[in-house]
């Protein structure tokens, strides 16, 4: 069982991707944005996983993912967005690649590539952990 941060200022999609990887036999702990991620972060909380908006209020998913690689570099990361009206998703997903994000998924998507990709990114940690 690992355990994954989700962040998403959407509570219906927070809830939908929890059940998803909660599903999956993984424990979650929620954060509603980026601020409240990065604070868990900075007191020492560590994760196997996080999966994280890019575009949220207070603070953005790259900061998120900038947050974690200083303080857990190991973390996997899962970017995903829906992008904005002035800002396709495309963009905001190279801008979360840029800044080290293990992988990324266009908003909407089925709850298979969910499982897949987080399966995949906790797949590669434990591979990591074997060498």
């Amino acid at each position: 069982m690992a355990k994954v941060l989700v962040v998403e200022d959407s509570a219906a999609v927070r809830l939908a991707v929890t059940e998803v990887i909660e599903e999956a036999g993984h424990e979650v702990v929620e954060a509603e944005n980026g601020r409240i991620a990065i604070g868990l972060l900075d007191g020492g909380a560590t994760f196997d996983l996080i999966v994280t908006d890019v575009l949220m209020p207070e603070a953005d998913g790259v900061e998120v993912i900038k947050a974690a690689r200083r303080l857990n570099p190991g973390t996997q990361v899962l970017a995903m967005s829906g992008g904005a009206p002035n800002l396709p998703a495309g963009y905001a997903l190279k801008m979360a690649e840029m800044f080290a994000a293990d992988a990324v998924l266009y908003k909407p998507f089925l709850n298979d590539e969910l499982r897949k990709a987080v399966a995949r990114l906790l797949s590669s940690t434990d591979g990591d952990a074997a060498d």
